[in-house]
């Protein structure tokens, strides 16, 4: 009786071992089509990609571009503020680098009132040019703002004696 029992299970354990060896056939075949197929995807995915990369210029755009280039000069009053504010930052570097000569951070709070007052300067100079005067005007009041920043810069350089 016992044999009879071992020789079905055996057989059901065969029979279950080809349909799992069948099956793993079945899912090798299905893996290699879909790695064919990703792969087939990512050679159009690079040649559609490849494609977009070699857009040319139409003579409408190289036009417009012209206009766009032609109409971004500055006015001079922005020209003129711009410059001055390149010599407000210019001269807050200078005096902050006085100030953390060897990596000092003990005088990080002078630091921080030339940093400031940078941006006040910033801010005021904007203001000027927001104003509808002349460029002599405009010119006179952004010329202040740097020579009170300036000032100011050294007064705040000069607590470290």
């Amino acid at each position: 009786m016992r044999k009879k029992k071992l020789i079905e299970q055996n057989l059901s354990l065969f029979e279950q071992l080809e349909k799992s060896q069948a099956e793993l056939v079945e899912l090798k075949r299905m893996l290699n089509k879909n790695a064919e197929e990703i792969n087939a995807l990512k050679a159009k995915l690079e040649e559609k990609k490849a494609d977009d990369n070699q857009v040319t210029v139409t003579e409408p755009m190289r036009r417009l571009e012209e206009k766009m280039i032609a109409n971004a000069t500055l006015k001079p009053d922005m020209e003129y503020a711009s410059k001055a504010i390149g010599k407000i930052v210019v001269a807050a570097a200078e005096h902050s680098n006085k100030l953390t000569i060897g990596g000092d951070d003990s005088k990080l709070e002078l630091v921080n009132l030339i940093l400031g007052k940078t941006e006040l300067a910033k801010a005021e100079i904007l203001s000027v040019i927001e104003v509808e005067d002349t460029l002599e005007v405009k010119s006179a009041k952004i010329d202040q703002i740097v020579e009170a920043s300036t000032e100011y810069f050294k007064s705040v350089a000069a607590q470290i004696v």
